[in-house]
């Protein structure tokens, strides 16, 4: 005889299977996640890379920007060309706009 329907069944294997090995899994994973590194990483202690006396060392890191005649000139030119191209786009653009507008049908289509 069964107890009930089918559908309870199964609800209840999967509470008393699924979930406690879930559960268990998460418990081993971080207990795993959290030693293994440890044990498998060796020595955590980073190795100097060249001399510890280096000249390089004892100048500034945050230097200040030499600047350059030349660079800035054709930055700047840059930036004229692209605000020049931008400019010119946008009248192409309304000039296409205006076209388009001025091509659509003015009556509505007909039912039939």
């Amino acid at each position: 005889m069964s107890n009930g329907n089918g559908k309870n069944n199964s609800s209840n294997s999967f509470s008393h299977a699924f979930l406690p090995g879930l559960i268990l899994g998460l418990i081993i994973g971080a207990v795993a996640g959290a030693f293994l590194p440890d044990f498998l990483g060796g020595s955590k202690i980073p190795s100097s890379v060249g001399n510890a006396n280096n000249a390089s060392s004892n100048t500034p890191r945050d230097r200040e920007q030499v600047e350059d005649p030349e660079l800035d000139a054709a930055l700047e030119e840059a930036q004229r060309q692209a605000e020049e191209g931008a400019g010119n786009a946008e009248d192409v653009i309304d000039d296409a706009v205006e076209q388009i507008e001025d091509n659509l049908p003015t009556d509505p289509p007909s039912d039939g």
